[in-house]
């Protein structure tokens, strides 16, 4: 080896950046970018965007583009291409995979002049099939993490995948070779050659291979300190001054021209290690080497709220692939599909938390909205169908109603998603509590109609939002007694031991959907030889789908109580409201969502006692050096005391409706006329 090729490149935004932090990001990142390299012609680099990135420089400023134009066209610095949205591509059904390249690669040809013919994928998850999908849109190459390739393969050199007689050239990009203001240019330089110099040393290659290639993706931050602090301009003319034909600067596209060797690999799956670190155990940073490599399937396991988004987009995916007849509406609706794709929502690669929830609220947003356009392609059916939703080997029921859909779950008998259909999202889109951040563990899941029985010392804590133990229903694997599609109706059953005693308690809980909710009966029936005291509770969580810790709206919240409506404080937990934790006597219980102009109001057969609680979920920055709020939900639950002799049973059954606010109070000043 005599010498080394390097290519700075800069990675794209988020994709659901909102307007102000892309104005921002163009401020400290592109702007200053676009001056420096348009100031200094030897100097060459790689650009990633996204759609979105391009559409917001388009519309607000289109000088920036016009000046990448120049410096393409001065064979000066290459675009990269990818998914319009930035999706995990393993995850997409082939259609979709082409359909987001095509997308932001026609974006890319009409803005910059010229089609990309490389592309980056978002955290490196990669997967074999992809070189299929990949060659089949035109894409000659992919940059993923080094980390992704065997350490037997890392040669400096484009590596070449074939798989079922396609092929994809890999560029390796090496995360630890960053430079950093600590060192010195040319001490940096001279590290870096000697570095690539002694991992190829006699290696098959050496002989016939004189220059190597080396590729360093910048984050937007560590461009931007290193390009204000001069570091940038001071590599670019170190290399010139001290280093001449030893090192320097290009693109990817430009130096596979002059490169003929390509390392022939087979990259099995995997995910860049900087996201991998957290895939083992949740929100936990861990590096240990087992031996297998992390892939995107891992993380999802680890992470239930970004496996059950991908199953709804997963499933969305399937009712567009079967919509017939209306072209332009599915077009439409895969659109949607598309945008609800960004990676963001799946595995956050941004600043803030790890799993953001912001992201992907608006991912089911555009989900529903999807869903919607192809309802409207043909004749709506409403429908209660059973089948393994989530891939777990157990069968989840899925009702698509007039106003919703949702997906009820054995493990718990909850509603564990609940999509409603006016453009809204998943309101059951709730984490559990940690104790290393939260201060307690939950050990069931946080969705809506999830069963509990508590003794008196349980229901103490319980109302005080304290941990009281789970409950036990809650941590239960129903089973299935009767599904009737026809008749929308679906009867579980369970049976637990209860107390100190162990009674042994039974539980019937009968979902009947409709257009606008359910009716949930429930049979708890004392299987024991004993007396049974307890309380049986019944909680539904709603998830803050507009959540930021600085500004949101808490849920509105109305009850009925000896005929007389009251309204009361969200901010604070009844038991701040309440010295025994609760309301009683509670006839009717209305929760409204002003955002989206949406309420749920629950009517119970029997009145309960009434408690609620807003929990304040944290979890660790993407770095994991600072614990920050992520995420809110607004826990509500009713409540009854148990007393049933060996052999009876008791029956409670609650009304749940979804409706608009403002057409429910349409509907009662009409009456009032």
């Amino acid at each position: 080896m005599e010498s080394i090729c390097v290519c700075f490149g800069l990675e794209s935004a988020p994709s659901g950046m909102t307007s102000p932090d892309s104005e921002k990001d163009y401020l400290d990142v592109y702007k200053p970018a676009a001056t420096f390299l348009y100031s200094h012609p030897d100097c060459s680099m790689s650009f990633s965007f996204s759609g979105n990135q391009l559409q917001f420089l388009k519309k607000n400023h289109p000088e920036f583009l016009e000046i990448l134009q120049q410096l393409t066209s001065r064979k000066q610095v290459e675009v990269l291409g990818g998914g319009f949205y930035n999706p995990v591509f393993p995850l997409l059904f082939p259609i979709d995979r082409s359909g987001q390249v095509d997308m932001l690669s026609a974006e890319i040809r009409q803005t910059i002049g010229k089609r990309p013919r490389g592309m980056m994928l978002c955290a490196s998850s990669w997967d074999t099939s992809l070189v299929t999908s990949l060659e089949t849109c035109g894409m000659e190459y992919v940059m993923l993490d080094s980390s992704v390739i065997a350490p037997a393969k890392q040669k400096y050199l484009p590596i070449i995948m074939s798989d079922r007689g396609k092929t994809v050239d890999i560029i390796p990009v090496y995360r630890k070779l960053k430079p950093t203001k600590e060192m010195q240019a040319e001490e940096y330089l001279s590290t870096l050659y000697s570095t690539v110099k002694k991992n190829v040393r006699s290696d098959e290659y050496d002989n016939t291979v004189k220059e190597r290639f080396v590729d360093i993706q910048l984050t937007h931050d560590e461009f931007s300190e290193l390009l204000k602090s001069g570091y940038i301009s001071s590599l670019y003319q170190t290399a010139k001054e001290k280093f001449t034909g030893v090192v320097r600067f290009s693109y990817p596209s430009s130096y596979r021209k002059t490169s003929q060797t390509r390392v022939p690999a087979f990259v099995t799956a995997g995910l860049s290690a900087d996201i991998a670190q957290w895939a083992k155990v949740p929100y936990t940073s861990v590096t240990k080497n087992d031996g297998y490599p992390v892939t995107i399937y891992d993380f999802l396991q680890t992470y239930p709220q970004s496996q059950a988004l991908c199953c709804r987009m997963l499933y969305v995916s399937i009712l567009i692939n079967q919509c017939h007849g209306d072209k332009a509406r599915k077009k439409a609706a895969r659109e949607k599909l598309w945008a609800a794709q960004g990676g963001e929502g799946f595995v956050c690669t941004a600043k803030g938390a790890l799993v953001n929830s912001l992201y992907r609220q608006k991912a089911y947003r555009c989900l529903n909205e999807a869903e919607i356009i192809v309802r409207g392609c043909g004749d709506f059916d409403e429908s209660v169908t059973s089948f393994d939703y989530n891939c777990d080997g157990i069968n989840e029921y899925i009702c698509r109603m007039l106003n919703y859909t949702s997906c009820i779950n054995l493990l718990g008998g909850s509603i564990c998603e609940l999509d409603v259909m006016q453009s809204a999202s998943n309101y059951a889109d709730n984490p559990s509590r940690i104790e290393e951040f939260d201060g307690c563990t939950d050990n069931y899941y946080r969705g809506m109609f999830v069963d509990h029985i508590f003794t008196d010392e349980d229901m103490e804590k319980y109302v005080r939002n304290e941990p009281a133990g789970n409950g036990i229903f809650s941590q239960t694997q129903y089973s299935e007694a009767r599904f009737s599609g026809q008749h929308n109706e679906i009867l579980l059953q369970t049976q637990a031991e209860f107390g100190k005693r162990r009674q042994t308690v039974s539980l019937r809980k009968r979902y009947i959907a409709n257009s606008n909710g359910f009716i949930v009966q429930y049979i708890l029936k004392n299987e024991s030889g004993e007396p049974l005291h307890a309380n049986f509770a019944v909680e539904s969580n709603f998830a803050q789908t507009n959540y930021t810790a600085d500004n949101f709206a808490p849920y509105k919240v109305e009850i009925v109580t000896s005929s007389q409506k009251q309204e009361i404080d969200t901010t604070q937990s009844s038991g701040e409201l309440d010295k025994s934790g609760s309301l009683s006597d509670v006839s009717a219980v209305q929760i409204s969502d002003s955002e989206n102009d949406l309420s749920f109001m629950f009517e119970p057969n029997e009145n309960c006692r009434f408690s609620f609680f807003p929990i304040m979920f944290k979890r660790p920055e993407y770095n994991g050096t600072e614990i920050v709020p992520t995420a809110m939900t607004f826990a509500a639950a009713m409540f009854w005391n148990v007393e049933l002799e060996p052999g009876r049973e008791m029956e409670k059954t609650v009304n749940f409706s979804i409706f608009n606010m403002h057409r429910r109070g349409a509907k009662k000043t009409d009456k009032r006329k």
